[in-house]
C-alpha cells in the first residue's frame, strides 16, 4: 500500500461510533429547519486530479462558493492546489495547479479576488490566472497553526503558540501583533472585525482543556475567557462565528479523543452543547450553512458507515446524517460548497485497496 494511503489507514484505527445528544433550550420561536443536506450528489477522486498518491493537507472555502484543497505527499517534489466545483455534470476537480512542496501543517486561505494564500515558512500568494506562486518571507517562527482572513481579504491574522499576528497580504509585513493566554489552534474573525481564537489551555487537574478567547481588531484581550468543557480535559477541533457573532466549536473529549462536543457560545458564555460519542482522532471538523442554524460534522468508525452529521446549533439536537461510505472510512475536513447549502468532505473511505483520497460533495 502507498505510504500516503497506509497513513490513513492508520488514522481509520482510533475512528469510532457516531451518535449525537444535546442539551436542549427553549428555541427562539422559529421552526425547526429542515435538513440541507441529505445525499451524496458526486464524488471526486483527488488522486486522479493530480496524477499521484496525495492527502489533504487543507481546506479553504473560496468566495464563489468553490473550496480549494491544499494536497501533497511526504517526500513529493511538488504541492497541489485543486479547486472544487459542482454543476449540471456533478462535481470536478478544476484549476488544478502545482506549487512548490509546502509542509503537511501549512495552512489556507482564499480572498475575495481568488487569491490563493498558502501559509507555511512563507507565505505563498497564487492570483487567478497566474502560473507559479510568489513567495513572501514573514516572521512567525514557524509555520502558523492557524490562519484566517479578515472581511476585506487584505489582512490575515496567523497564530503560532501564543502569538497572533495580523499580516498584510499584498506584502506579507506584520501590521500588529498580540499574544494568547495559550497555544492558539484555531482562529475566526467576528462581525466586529475582531477575533475569536480557540487555545488549548493547561488545566489545573492535568491534560489541556479547549478555551474560547476574544481578541479586538488590534490584537488586544477582549471580554473573558471561555471554558468550553469546565468538567473534564478537552482537545480543540474546529471553529466558526455565524453572522450574528455566535461562536461555534467543536472538541474532542478526554485523552482518548473517542467522543466529542459541538459547543455554542453567545454574548460570552456557553449557550448549547451536543455531544457525539466515538467522534475519533481525525474527525470533528465543522461547516456551517448559511442560515446559522445547522452545523455539519464528519464522523466515521471502523465498524459503522462513514456519515456526515447536522446538529441543530439552537436546541443541540442531531437533525440528520448522510451515509458517505458503505463501511469504514477516514474524514476530516469539511467546507460549504456554493450558496445553497451544499458541502465538500474530504476523506477516503477504507476498501480492499486501501484509501483513496475523495472529495465527496453533499447536497
Amino acid at each position: 500500500m502507498p505510504a500516503a494511503r497506509r497513513t490513513a489507514a492508520a488514522l481509520a484505527a482510533v475512528l469510532a461510533t457516531a451518535g449525537c445528544t444535546g442539551d436542549e433550550r427553549p428555541d427562539d420561536g422559529e421552526p425547526a429547519p429542515q435538513q440541507t443536506v441529505t445525499e451524496v450528489l458526486g464524488t471526486v477522486d483527488l488522486d486522479a486530479a493530480v496524477g499521484g498518491n496525495v492527502v489533504l493537507f487543507d481546506l479553504a472555502a473560496g468566495p464563489d462558493g468553490s473550496p480549494v484543497a491544499l494536497l501533497g505527499a511526504d517526500g513529493n517534489p511538488q504541492s497541489w492546489l485543486v479547486r472544487l466545483t459542482s454543476g449540471d455534470a456533478g462535481p470536478a476537480a478544476t484549476d488544478v495547479r502545482s506549487i512548490p512542496p509546502v509542509d503537511a501543517h501549512a495552512r489556507l486561505a482564499v480572498t475575495d479576488d481568488g487569491t490563493v494564500l498558502v501559509a507555511g515558512a512563507e507565505l505563498l500568494r497564487l492570483p487567478p490566472g497566474v502560473a507559479q506562486p510568489t513567495a513572501t518571507p514573514w516572521d512567525l517562527g514557524g509555520i502558523p497553526t492557524a490562519v484566517v482572513l479578515t472581511s476585506d481579504g487584505r489582512t490575515l491574522y496567523a497564530a503560532r503558540d501564543t502569538r497572533v499576528a495580523a499580516v498584510d497580504v499584498a506584502t506579507g509585513a506584520a501590521r500588529g501583533t498580540g499574544t494568547t493566554s495559550a497555544p492558539v489552534t484555531h482562529l475566526a474573525v467576528t462581525p466586529d472585525d475582531g477575533l475569536a481564537a480557540l487555545v488549548a489551555a493547561e488545566r489545573p487537574a492535568g491534560g489541556t482543556g479547549a478555551v474560547l478567547v476574544f481578541l479586538d481588531r488590534d490584537l488586544r484581550s477582549a471580554g473573558d475567557p471561555v471554558e468550553l468543557v469546565p468538567e473534564r480535559g478537552s482537545t480543540p477541533t474546529a471553529l466558526q462565528v455565524t453572522a450574528d457573532g455566535t461562536a461555534v466549536a467543536t472538541v474532542h473529549l478526554g485523552e482518548a479523543r473517542s467522543s466529542g462536543r459541538l459547543v455554542t457560545v453567545v454574548d460570552g458564555a456557553v449557550e448549547t452543547t451536543a455531544d457525539v460519542d466515538g467522534a475519533g482522532d481525525s474527525a470533528l471538523d465543522l461547516a456551517v450553512d448559511p442560515t446559522g442554524r445547522l452545523g455539519h460534522v464528519p464522523l466515521a468508525d471502523l465498524e459503522f458507515p462513514a456519515e456526515l452529521v447536522t446538529v441543530d446549533l439552537i436546541t443541540g439536537e442531531q437533525v440528520g446524517a448522510v451515509k458517505l461510505c458503505a463501511g469504514a472510512g477516514v474524514f476530516g475536513a469539511v467546507a460549504p460548497l456554493g450558496d445553497g447549502g451544499s458541502v465538500v468532505v474530504t476523506g477516503a473511505c477504507i476498501d480492499g485497496d486501501g484509501p483513496q483520497s475523495t472529495a465527496f460533495v453533499v447536497g
